[in-house]
């Protein structure tokens, strides 16, 4: 009589722990395949370079699934929002005018908001809520957008070393984006 109690027992907590969490009796998602890759780079505004940062063999895209695929783009757009910021710093000391030292303060405030973006991004995933992924990511793009729009004047510096930098971190994030939207699928 008591072993029928416990299997009865064990059996209603597995019935409950599925009832409240419906995932625990899913299978586990399957790893990432190039074709995966390719049809998510294809979605962003530059594939070519999207495709090169997945595919680069040190991140092991396809030992992976396409939560950890977002993780992994998550954590490079942070790098390069990090490296970005500081980067910026030694400009601002750098500078030989008014107009640019405000243009590289506002680019740095701007990378401050990124990172928090990409950051919030983070922490969206782990809460499998990707359409906040997704807004994040573009609010990402906007801080970068506007720190571009502040050094791109003539009075600041055509030739800043932050176009580029600005120009990667908007792919990044892109990349984040167009996973985003294919985990909400």
């Amino acid at each position: 009589m008591a072993s029928f109690a416990k299997c009865l027992l064990i059996a209603t907590s597995l019935v409950i722990i599925l009832i409240i969490n419906p995932s625990a009796a899913a299978k586990p998602s399957p790893n990432v395949t190039n074709a995966d890759i390719n049809s998510i780079c294809n979605k962003t505004l530059a594939p070519s370079f999207c495709f090169r940062v997945l595919t680069n063999q040190t991140l092991h895209a396809n030992e992976t699934t396409l939560f950890g695929l977002a993780n992994i783009s998550i954590n490079i757009a942070l790098a390069s929002a990090n490296e970005t910021q500081f980067a910026i710093a030694p400009l601002i000391k750098q500078a030989k005018n008014f107009t640019v030292r405000e243009a590289y303060t506002l680019c740095s405030h701007n990378y401050k908001e990124a990172a928090v973006a990409v950051r919030d991004a983070q922490r969206l995933l782990a809460k499998h809520n990707y359409r906040g992924m997704r807004i994040s990511a573009l609010s990402a793009v906007e801080e970068a957008k506007a720190c571009e729009n502040h050094i791109k004047s003539p009075a600041v510096c055509s030739h800043s070393p932050l176009h580029d930098k600005n120009r990667d971190f908007k792919r990044y994030c892109n990349i984040i984006w167009a996973i985003s939207n294919r985990l909400v699928q």
